[in-house]
């Protein structure tokens, strides 16, 4: 067994021995209510008194009948409105100190303190292994491998296959993008929600992170999980087991205060109160058991979930009801609002799944390579250039929405917003030769001025447009329609499409063919969840038009997309210089029956 599966058997087990404590609480505070009620009657039986306490110090739990049946009808008497005397309170006060119910309960505790020290020193054994076993370029770095451990260890006890643990131990970046400075990509990480739940866990046991983005996962998962506990109305002020400490909750339940506490209580007569506490007590361990044993379980069931995932995008011929569940699974753990809004709108369509399929099939061709390579055990890093006819639309979204997961690395768009590309730009897209000093600009129809300086965009920067970089800041919606099959242009396009679209450089070459116009991120949505599954990373291009679809769309816009990256006027074509187009003329001749028409 993996140290990282004993540190998650060690936590199940702590849970265990918690949910076990607060049973014999519960028990014990039957006892002293029973052993009151008894204890207070014998007080009324005169001489019997001392025969009935006898049996009481003894914790007997009935009032024998030493006295031949005197007592008997006596018990039926009403003195809950007496306060005990001096001896009673101190045999029910040695009572809960010296019966085996209390002895049971604090050797639960013993044991469960054990745990926790075996947790914290597993958790650093685990650290040290992962440092051993590999370089990493920071604490950050380490923290994320070490977590993706107890991932995979959740993984296992999920029963989910060991070549997809595998795969998904060797890529901890999937899990994390939540630290301070990756606020506005936070969707990009598979369910963050699940993700902060696990922090919450790992802070909850007092293990500590020791990168600045880790740290920031811990406490905002530290907060979260003292939200949930709190939600179920904790009565009792344990120390440190119900207590916020910087917005998390500590694991310390010091039980020799508790009784302490209730010995108190019961000197000062009040009985009924101390079995009061040790019921809410033991109410408030099982909600904090129950709340964390419901955080793993989410995270349990995450991981089977991973699984019907997987096989709906490796088997192509889905039932109507596999295609149901696999919208609902993406829509439950998507984090974008109109990605959310399109699955609900095209809920019956067809594109989204020849998407998936189309991109299985790229992925095969990859997994063929990387298998005749030395490179098995790590990503392989891909540049998938998507070629359609494309336009921009309103409203304005996050750029981020083109980045729904970590395994698209960034979206790569090449001209200014507003402006066309013609077949010299899409080539040296497609070959990679492309450079921003390239660029030319010039008038194209609709626009009639017919001076090309006109045309020049102002404050271009020197680089693509990253949206990774851009991060939150908003672009307009990109739409892409098909490339039409144009004779005898098409025939030369699906030969090149064999040529590039054979990864012999990690560049694949696609060109959209489905009769449907939608949104870019709808393409992205679908690779990314096939790059989840399979060990790859993808830098995504777009070699598109993107001009705006109509002259009402986004002219109030025009400020923020140049505060962007940068904006042009209508009419507005982007080309380059024609010394790159010498490496494979007919790449490019196929190029200019769609773009140059």
């Amino acid at each position: 067994m993996s140290t990282a599966d004993q540190l998650l058997e060690q936590m199940f087990s702590w849970i265990e021995q918690r949910e076990q404590c607060a049973r014999k609480l519960k028990k014990l505070a039957q006892e002293l209510e029973s052993l009151r009620e008894k204890c207070n009657a014998s007080e009324a039986v005169g001489s019997s008194a001392a025969v009935v306490g006898a049996a009481c110090l003894l914790g007997a739990g009935v009032a024998t009948l030493l006295t031949g049946g005197a007592a008997a009808p006596l018990l039926g008497l009403v003195f809950s409105g007496v306060g005990l005397s001096i001896s009673v309170i101190t045999k029910i006060a040695e009572h809960l100190s010296s019966s085996k119910t209390m002895k049971e309960a604090k050797e639960i505790e013993s044991q469960s303190n054990e745990i926790t020290q075996k947790i914290q020193k597993l958790f650093q054994k685990l650290k040290e292994e992962r440092q051993q076993a590999g370089s990493f370029t920071g604490p950050d770095d380490l923290d994320r491998h070490v977590v993706t451990e107890i991932l995979g260890a959740m993984a296992r006890r999920s029963g989910m296959h060991p070549h997809f643990i595998m795969q998904m131990l060797q890529r901890p970046n999937l899990f994390f993008n939540v630290g301070p400075g990756n606020r506005g990509l936070h969707q990009r990480v598979f369910n963050p929600e699940l993700m902060v739940g696990l922090a919450g866990i790992l802070s909850f046991f007092t293990l500590k992170a020791g990168g600045k983005e880790l740290k920031f996962l811990f406490a905002k998962g530290g907060q979260q999980l003292f939200k949930e506990v709190s939600k179920t109305g904790l009565k009792t002020a344990l120390k440190g087991g119900a207590m916020a400490v910087g917005g998390a909750i500590g694991i310390a339940f010091e039980l020799p205060e508790a009784i302490n506490q209730w010995k108190k209580m019961i000197e000062k007569n009040h009985v009924t109160e101390a079995s009061q506490s040790l019921r809410d007590t033991a109410n408030d361990l099982e909600k904090i058991s129950r709340t964390l044993r419901k955080q793993l379980d989410k995270i349990k069931k995450m991981f089977k979930e991973f699984e019907v995932l997987k096989n709906c995008i490796e088997n192509s011929n889905r039932s109507p009801q596999q295609k149901e569940d696999f919208i609902k699974f993406v829509k439950r753990y998507c984090q974008d609002q109109a990605i959310l809004s399109w699955l609900s709108d095209n809920y019956d369509t067809e594109i989204f799944f020849k998407l998936l399929d189309m991109f299985y099939y790229i992925k095969q061709m990859l997994e063929k390579k990387k298998k005749k390579t030395d490179r098995e055990n790590i990503d392989i890093d891909i540049d998938i250039i998507f070629v359609a006819h494309g336009s921009i639309e309103e409203p304005l979204m996050p750029a981020s929405t083109l980045l729904p997961l970590s395994t698209i690395e960034d979206v790569i768009l090449y001209s200014p917003w507003n402006s066309f590309i013609d077949s010299k730009v899409a080539y040296g897209i497609i070959t990679g030769s492309l450079q921003p000093h390239h660029r030319l600009f010039g008038c194209a129809p609709p626009c009639c001025c017919q001076n090309d300086l006109n045309h020049l965009p102002t404050n271009l920067p020197p680089y693509w447009n990253s949206m990774k970089n851009s991060g939150a800041g908003l672009i307009p919606n990109i739409f892409i329609e098909p490339l039409k099959p144009v004779d005898p242009a098409w025939n030369e396009v699906v030969e090149l499409q064999r040529k590039y679209g054979q990864p012999g450089t990690n560049r694949v070459f696609i060109p959209y063919r489905f009769p449907m116009k939608i949104p870019f991120y709808v393409v992205t949505l679908a690779l990314s969840l096939v790059l989840f599954i399979f060990p790859f990373r993808a830098t995504v291009h777009l070699a598109a038009c993107l001009g705006r679809s109509s002259q009402e769309t986004l002219s109030g816009q025009v400020e923020n997309l140049n505060k962007q990256y940068s904006y042009t006027i209508d009419g507005t074509y982007m080309t380059s210089a024609d010394n790159m187009l010498s490496a494979d003329p007919e790449l490019y001749r196929a190029l200019q029956a769609w773009f140059d028409q």
